[in-house]
């Protein structure tokens, strides 16, 4: 008996050991491993960047994220749901890795409460809830050590892609307070100019409204001779004719690693009367070949899919032609993987130019805009007195993409061979090379307001109406050069929807038979249509006369007609057919084949175990 207690006490005991060393592990688990995960998604999508783990890890200053969310919203609609889970756990692993410097909280931003006042009170957006009834919220709102504010308005499902990015650059300018400043130098009259003709002041241009939103812009002569030391990046939008002053101290700017922009452009539909003084000059396009890049000065690209339709005067009457130099960029033009893409769904440029990577060049080139195959180089000259229709005529693609916006890095030479030239203002040692970071982009126009945006006047107030996300790019392109180093690494990336290809193809099968009836249907009706107007056009007073044999071609028609919308409702039902037939198919292996795989397994495993102690019975008793 007393053995018997004794050996039920240390099992006791043995069970509460277990039990306090696993609260004990999963503890210290939680605290000590928590910045330590494994990513089985796909795409990665929770694996943070070196950039973000250098922001995070350089923080010397505490900074206040807090998370405001109605759960309403992802009652109603559980995508959010999900996305709150994916944004809420990457926010505590950005606290992790901060060492303790970012403090994440939730803050429940439920209907008729202070919170939610709060949210609408810092600049949150509400979003409607479904059904009407009243309003959901879903954004940030930081602030650092000095009280300063940044806030997500709403975190959206289209930038599912770019949390990481978002998420880094918010405490990134926490971290870093205070605008950057941006030397910008143009030949073009960004800031406002006055009419020479009219001597009425022209308004700056609507994009630079947008920029002093968020930067400080010093503007620069264009014979500058040295870019200010407090300049976190250089602008540069159509520098055209440039001294060797100007060129060298762009040039040693940009050899120090500091952040360079360029909107180089062969052809400016702005300012017509300076064309040629806006294409460039030899020591701007040694500059740019030592950074990794050519651009023809003579040439602009023509591209038959992108090409926007435009109203030409056609021999007195008004014709919709598509007109080859004025590009209209979709996404699928773009390096999606690039962050500069952020809420931008399309760009609109105007005789844009072709940059080509330079020979023997030390800096990689990366393409970020290219045009579809179906294009082709169009000289300038047949652009000063353009005829759409004839170009469109003469048009002969090659099969070539061409590449309207790059990035240059990496180790680059100086293009001052020969050293500082005699009075160069820019001062500290010649530098003959070093990290350049250039972004550069073959087209100025596209910043000039008609060409992205309708601005108008409202209550004496500039209302800017956006058409494309041409202002947004130059932003992102800004905000992420002028981030230095420590956001160069930042991307876009994977969300965590997996599609049902399977279901898609189905889809796009039976989409592809639909689309093909349907077009033998509408040129059956465009046959019918040509024949009863002839009909007419032998009509007397009105009076149509149709013939037995005209009455059994309609019949017969409206009886093919009929068949024809028949097919079409058989094969949606057969894509429902198809569709639901393989969801069946995953029921059953989900509630059925693998419920069964793992009784089988455990029915082996029982087998085996009453196989062994029989086994041992058996030698026993041989025994």
């Amino acid at each position: 008996m007393l053995q018997t207690a004794s050996k039920s006490t240390l099992g006791i005991a043995a069970l509460v050991f277990a039990a306090m060393a696993l609260i004990g592990v999963n503890l210290w688990a939680g605290q000590g491993l928590s910045r330590y995960r494994a990513d089985m998604t796909a795409g990665s999508i929770y694996t943070l960047s070196d950039a973000t783990r250098s922001v995070l890890s350089g923080l010397d200053e505490p900074v206040t994220i807090r998370l405001f969310y109605t759960r309403e919203l992802g009652t109603q609609v559980p995508t959010y749901a999900r996305h709150h889970d994916r944004v809420l756990s990457m926010l505590r692993h950005y606290a992790d890795l901060s060492g303790g410097k970012l403090r994440v909280s939730l803050v429940s931003a439920e209907r008729f409460t202070d919170e939610e006042d709060e949210a609408s009170a810092i600049g949150l957006q509400g979003a409607p809830l479904p059904g009407g009834n009243g309003s959901a919220f879903f954004g940030l709102a930081g602030t650092n050590s000095t009280d300063e504010l940044e806030i997500i308005p709403f975190l959206a499902l289209e930038r599912q892609n770019f949390l990481e990015l978002d998420l880094t650059r918010m405490v990134f300018k926490l971290a870093n307070a205070g605008k950057k400043k941006i030397a910008l130098m143009s030949r073009l009259p960004i800031a406002g100019n006055v009419n020479p003709q009219t001597g009425q002041q022209i308004p700056p241009w609507a994009v630079l409204g947008q920029l002093r939103d968020f930067f400080d812009i010093d503007f620069l002569s264009p014979t500058f001779d040295m870019v200010p030391d407090d300049a976190d990046l250089l602008l540069l939008v159509a520098p055209g004719e440039i001294n060797e002053k100007t060129a060298y101290a762009i040039d040693q700017y940009a050899l120090a690693g500091k952040p360079v922009i360029v909107f180089a452009d062969p052809y400016s539909e702005v300012l017509p009367s300076s064309r040629d003084n806006l294409q460039g000059s030899p020591l701007f396009t040694a500059l740019l070949a030592s950074w990794g890049t050519q651009l023809e000065a003579d040439k602009v690209v023509g591209d038959i899919d992108n090409s926007r339709q435009v109203q030409f005067n056609n021999q007195g009457q008004p014709a919709i032609v598509n007109y080859l130099p004025w590009l209209a960029m979709t996404p699928t033009s773009f390096e999606r993987t690039d962050g500069i893409f952020n809420q931008i769904s399309s760009l609109l440029l105007a005789s844009a130019g072709a940059l080509t990577p330079a020979e023997d060049a030390g800096t990689s080139f990366q393409p970020l805009i290219a045009s579809s195959a179906r294009s082709a180089m169009i000289e300038v000259k047949k652009l000063r007195n353009p005829n759409p229709i004839q170009m469109l005529q003469s048009f002969l693609p090659d099969g070539q993409q061409r590449v309207l916006a790059a990035r240059m890095r990496g180790e680059a030479k100086s293009s001052f061979k020969d050293g500082r030239p005699k009075d160069a203002a820019v001062k500290g040692e010649h530098l003959a090379a070093g990290p350049v970071n250039v972004l550069a982009v073959s087209d100025a126009d596209m910043l000039f307001d008609s060409f992205w945006a309708e601005v108008g006047q409202s209550n004496g107030r500039q209302v800017v109406i956006p058409r494309a996300g041409n202002a947004n790019f130059l932003i992102n392109a800004i905000q992420d050069m002028a981030g230095g180093q420590a956001l160069a690494g930042l991307r876009g990336r994977g969300v965590e929807q997996r599609p049902f290809s399977r279901v898609a193809q189905l889809r796009a099968d039976a989409n592809a038979r639909f689309r093909q009836q349907e077009q033998l249907l509408n040129k059956r009706l465009e046959e019918t249509q040509k024949k009863l107007t002839d009909l007419l056009s032998r009509s007397k007073d009105g009076e149509v006369t149709l013939s037995e044999a005209d009455q059994k071609g309609i019949e017969e028609f409206r009886t093919e007609m009929f068949t024809v919308r028949k097919s079409l409702r058989e094969v949606q039902r057969n894509l429902r057919a198809d569709i639901d037939a393989l969801g069946t198919r995953v029921k059953v292996a989900n509630i059925a084949f693998v419920p069964l795989f793992i009784a089988l397994i455990g029915f082996y495993l029982l087998w085996r175990r009453r196989a062994r102690a029989s086994a041992s019975k058996t030698r026993g008793v041989e025994q």
